[in-house]
């Protein structure tokens, strides 16, 4: 009987030995992966996000579980004009460097992700609305596109790089504003009607109005039987709000009142939202919808509240306005209880301190959040002090949202942002889905 016992404990103690072992091994192995080795690859069934971190707006890349793309915004803000105007504010350093523009970048960042490389194309690629941060800034020294009468600026030149099949705004004429934007923007918006045309004549893109509401509009192409459980929910589009039943939407405001007394208006509330759901993950982007609730402001700002009841809890947010003070209320964080939040950002006021202190209070929902920047400047650090660097889980790169098969769990990959090479920098999760 001795035999026997001391025989088995030589196997549990084997047994043990060989599991530490493999498990230090893996944990070594992830230490060197999460170091610096390279973004596995796309596969059929995931659901692949890549937050690019240009230094010069916002840009959201997908893939979604059959190998469908869609972008969300491709900005190119005018640096120089901006420091100028908003002085004091510090502007973010261009990524990777001044020497590659942000719609280079980003189409460098889908063709290395995309399954085909260099084959790549978007087949739905959406601007959320219409400031250069979102979809480029025209200015001096631009370089002019091959196929049309414009220049190469944010989406413009991402478009003039990778093929795009159905571009998709608030759809032009009939924007739903309350200016004529083409007066109203002048050289941007008017290089950007340039590029529809182009476009449209020479490689037969589509241009089309989000639909608000519609799961119909931004579909799977090529294997939509194979995933019943993957949705691209439109949920507003301008003033327009999905009120929850299937394809039908309600007008939040006439478009009228965001003009005032000097003929400017604001276009942030205008901004597009979706929600994308895969099993039980969901994933939410706004562009730069605002929520302020403050005396004196008008109750149409708040544009976050009515939205959030028709959108519900989330697993991951993109955070509006990149966490500028004028957005993301408590109503909203409340029902929408984001795990993980993104903040895409690219100047020293983003976020603004109230945002933060409103993502982080246990107050306004229970649990657990990780909170991942593609940027944060030193000042905003210094200025808000360790309640932040203790907040947030990652300052800077380029933010993957990765989801498994199914929709059942997700990671979080931080890329090195400082070259075209991409390489990973941290790994979070597994988290589960909802």
């Amino acid at each position: 009987m001795d035999i026997w016992n001391n025989f088995y404990k030589i196997v549990l103690r084997f047994s043990f030995t060989f599991f530490t072992s493999m498990v230090f091994f893996c944990s070594a192995y992830a230490d060197d992966y999460a170091a610096g080795g390279p973004l596995p690859p796309w596969s059929e069934g995931m659901l692949d996000i890549y937050h690019i971190n240009t230094g010069r707006g916002d840009s959201a890349f997908f893939i979604f579980p059959d190998g469908t793309t869609m972008l969300f915004d491709a900005g190119d803000l005018d640096g120089e004009e901006f420091e100028e105007r908003a002085y004091p504010l510090k502007l973010s350093s261009q990524r990777p460097s001044e020497s590659v523009t942000p719609g280079e970048l980003v189409a460098k960042f889908i063709k290395k992700v995309f399954p085909l490389g260099e084959q790549a194309q978007i087949d739905y690629a959406l601007i959320s609305h219409f400031h250069g941060d979102h979809y480029g800034t025209v200015r001096p020294g631009l370089v002019k596109s091959q196929i049309g009468s414009y220049v190469l600026t944010g989406i413009t030149e991402v478009g003039e790089e990778v093929p795009i099949r159905t571009l998709i705004d608030r759809g032009y004429p009939e924007y739903n504003s309350p200016v004529d934007l083409k007066s109203y923007h002048g050289g941007s918006f008017e290089n950007y009607l340039e590029f529809q045309k182009a476009q449209q004549s020479r490689r037969g893109m589509k241009v089309e109005l989000l639909e608000a509401g519609s799961a119909e509009q931004i579909i799977l192409k090529s294997n939509s039987d194979k995933y019943p459980d993957f949705e691209v929910r439109n949920i507003k589009s301008s003033a327009n709000l999905w009120t929850g039943k299937e394809g039908q939407s309600s007008s939040l405001y006439d478009p009228a009142v965001l003009l005032n007394n000097k003929g400017k208006y604001t276009e942030n509330p205008l901004s597009l939202a979706i929600k994308v759901s895969y099993g039980n993950f969901d994933y939410f982007t706004g562009g730069d919808m605002t929520g302020l609730q403050e005396p004196g402001i008008a109750k149409w700002f708040d544009v976050e509240t009515p939205t959030a009841k028709v959108v519900g809890e989330v697993d991951v947010l993109a955070l509006n306005h990149h966490g500028n003070r004028d957005a993301t209320n408590a109503n909203f964080l409340g029902t929408l209880q984001p795990r993980v939040i993104v903040q895409q950002s690219w100047t020293s006021d983003h976020p603004g301190s109230e945002v933060l202190h409103r993502m982080v209070s246990q107050h306004i929902w229970k649990g657990d959040r990780d909170i991942f920047s593609t940027n944060m400047a030193e000042e905003t650090k210094v200025a808000i002090g360790p309640w932040m660097t203790r907040a947030y889980s990652s300052f800077e790169g380029h933010i993957v949202i990765r989801v498994n098969k199914g929709g059942t769990s997700y990671q979080v990959f931080v890329l090195n942002d400082t070259d075209t090479e991409m390489r990973v920098k941290e790994v979070y999760g597994p988290y589960e889905s909802r």
